[in-house]
């Protein structure tokens, strides 16, 4: 029985699912500012107008074509629409990737990369936001199928690799991974050239290298086919350097998310990043027992793409994507021949084709399961995640008539730039626009409050919004601006701050406010009690830098999690109870003794009660396990102020 057609429908399903889900990235709202902008104007972006700190500055923006496409889709659909736009793109790219896989190893081959791809993509779900990555990803996998019909012969003519300029074209003016695209090209061409002297009887593909190297001369001049001219290639290039460990100052690599490495990543957010050990070991145990030959070209790519996902966690996708049909090319056919060579009497050459089926077929119900209960776990398709960008504050400025500049944190200025018209936040996360030195000293004014009063004098804001959840960084500012008198907290609601220079300040200290906002908390979420609960402890923590721990307490007594008790501890420290604050951290300690925030904790505890050298020896454990932890950064630095000449 032929189940190839199964197989595809099955596989475009599940990676449809598992690619669909709310909107978890800011930068898709700056993408959708500037679609808007260019569908209004009739203009393509020369320089920043979204933005106080890049204001006027020159910006390549390289993302154009993709920008105007999710603009029209939006106008049309909304944000739902996109979000179908990408699971749809998601699928296709899956379908190219596994009927590629198929050509060059037969229908094990096939199955075995449908398996993987859509296990790869469930693991590494969270970091594939709508971003144009999408669009890299989908024409990688075009890309991938028209060399490997080149590799094996089969394509009708070598003309249609005159395809791959074209396609250069678009993604230049997509995004800044452009470069990729001639990489293939080369790495298929070197590898044809080393497979040719490896063997005399070379593939056809290998021989042909002459069609290749003609892509590559087009591809080449095709990279710099943009509005842009050469900036669009220079500004890519720009950007890896900045992000490769070390690059510039480091900054960019250190201090966003997406930017550090897997395994420093894996310290901190296990979550997100924990199974690409697992696939790595996976991948190296099954090369290892069944021991296949390898094409050069593919070995290239496996390592070029595995470099760039050691390099920055934002790339593992890439290296999955890849990953999956190569690795179903080298291990399909030889361990079909192993399995072939095995002894075996009549019923079990009967029974192998069943038993294969069956395997698929639950492994692809396994997964499919898998994505369907995680998507229902998740908020709506198409909308913001609950806690991830300021809705009720936007909502607010807007019914406000909100003009002018706004304090907001950088992965919150896209999203506030796009959803009220009248205010212009500081920064957003187009970093390109600043260096690292202007980075920093944005990261200096959230890391010591005392700075923003400077910066506000001379930029002169109008409104701060800021989150209280991850990263905590931003919880001195609230502290700072909730304490100095100059602004009003105008709404919280567990998440978001909003201040403004006028109207009614709401009391965190009066018991019927703090009820209030809990109760229109639980009317927002009394079906999805997970993120109530992380809602209640983002309002405890805020509560408790602000001077108000005794209603923090009453907010978390009833959460039974480690976040929760961490935070009654915290609120015992902050009223002066030492020996009860070290008691509930040193039990959260027993419990998970790399916990760094606990050990960042039992370090603050131990300071304030003046027994430094337990405060050095605790934030010490903190940073050995998150050099960058700013928690412990920022413990360590009061302890040089108290005693530097003690700090070895």
């Amino acid at each position: 029985m032929d189940r190839r057609g199964p197989v595809f429908v099955a596989l475009a399903i599940g990676v449809f699912v598992v690619s669909l889900g709310p909107i978890t990235d800011g930068d898709l709202f700056w993408h959708l500012a500037a679609g808007r902008e260019m569908l209004s104007r009739h203009a393509l972006p020369r320089s920043d107008t979204f933005t106080v700190s890049a204001a006027g500055r020159p910006w390549i923006d390289v993302h154009w074509l993709f920008q105007l496409a999710i603009a029209g889709i939006e106008r049309a659909a909304g944000l739902v629409g996109i979000a179908i736009a990408k699971a749809v793109a998601m699928a296709a790219g899956a379908v190219i990737l596994t009927r590629t896989a198929e050509r060059s190893g037969g229908a094990v081959t096939r199955d075995l990369a449908a398996l993987s791809l859509f296990g790869l993509l469930f693991l590494a779900r969270h970091l594939v936001p709508i971003r144009p990555t999408v669009v890299t990803l989908l024409l990688l996998a075009i890309y991938l199928a028209i060399l490997e019909r080149h590799r094996l012969g089969t394509l009708r003519s070598p003309r249609a690799l005159l395809a791959l300029p074209a396609l250069q074209i678009i993604w230049v003016n997509c995004q800044g991974l452009a470069p990729l695209g001639p990489a293939l090209i080369a790495a298929y061409l070197a590898g044809g050239a080393i497979a040719a002297r490896r063997t005399a009887a070379a593939d056809a593909g290998s021989l042909s290298w002459r069609p290749l190297a003609i892509a590559l001369a087009l591809c080449l001049p095709a990279t710099f086919v943009s509005p842009y001219g050469p900036q669009s290639l220079a500004l890519p290039l720009r950007l890896l350097a900045r992000i490769v460990p070390g690059g510039d100052d480091g900054i960019f690599s250190r201090e966003i998310a997406e930017n550090v490495p897997p395994f420093i990543l894996e310290r901190t957010a296990p979550e997100l990043i924990a199974h690409f050990k697992w696939v790595l070991a996976s991948a190296g145990l099954a090369l290892a027992i069944v021991r296949p030959r390898l094409h050069p070209a593919h070995v290239l790519l496996l390592l070029g793409f595995g470099g760039l996902a050691l390099s920055a966690n934002r790339n593992v996708p890439l290296f999955y994507w890849v990953l999956a049909p190569i690795g179903a090319i080298a291990l399909g056919p030889a361990a079909v021949k192993r399995l072939a060579a095995l002894p075996a009497g009549p019923w079990m050459a009967r029974a192998r084709p069943r038993v294969g089926v069956g395997l698929l077929a639950t492994g692809l119900a396994l997964e499919l399961t898998g994505a369907t209960i995680a998507l229902a776990g998740e908020a709506p398709v198409g909308t913001p995640t609950p806690f991830h960008f300021p809705v009720e504050s936007a909502r607010r400025l807007t019914a406000m008539n909100a003009t002018g500049p706004v304090f907001a944190a950088d992965q919150h200025g896209g999203f506030l730039a796009f959803t009220v018209a009248g205010v212009k936040p500081y920064i957003d996360t187009r970093l390109v626009l600043h260096s690292p030195a202007e980075y920093a000293d944005y990261l200096a004014v959230v890391d010591d409050p005392a700075r923003f009063d400077a910066l506000d004098a001379a930029v002169g804001f109008h409104y701060v919004v800021l989150p209280t959840t991850n990263p905590d960084r931003y919880l001195g500012l609230i502290a700072h601006l909730a304490s100095g008198g100059h602004w009003r907290l105008l709404f919280t609601d567990g998440y978001e701050a909003l201040f403004a220079r006028q109207g009614e300040s709401i009391d965190l200290g009066d018991d019927s406010v703090v009820a209030d906002i809990l109760s229109k908390l639980e009317g927002r979420l009394q079906a999805r009690p997970r993120v109530l609960d992380a809602a209640r402890v983002n309002l405890a923590r805020m509560l408790i830098v602000v001077g108000q721990p005794a209603e923090a307490r009453r907010v978390v007594d009833t959460l039974g999690s480690r976040t929760a008790a961490s935070l009654r501890a915290r609120a015992r420290l902050v009223i002066g109870d030492f020996q009860a604050a070290e008691g509930l951290a040193r039990v959260l300690l027993l419990q998970q003794p790399h916990d760094r925030r606990v050990l960042t904790l039992l370090g603050e505890i131990a300071l304030l009660a003046g027994r430094r050298a337990d405060a050095v020896h605790w934030t010490g454990e903190a940073l050995a396990i998150d050099p960058y932890d700013p928690g412990a950064r920022a413990l360590l630095a009061r302890l040089a102020e108290v005693r530097p000449d003690r700090l070895r």
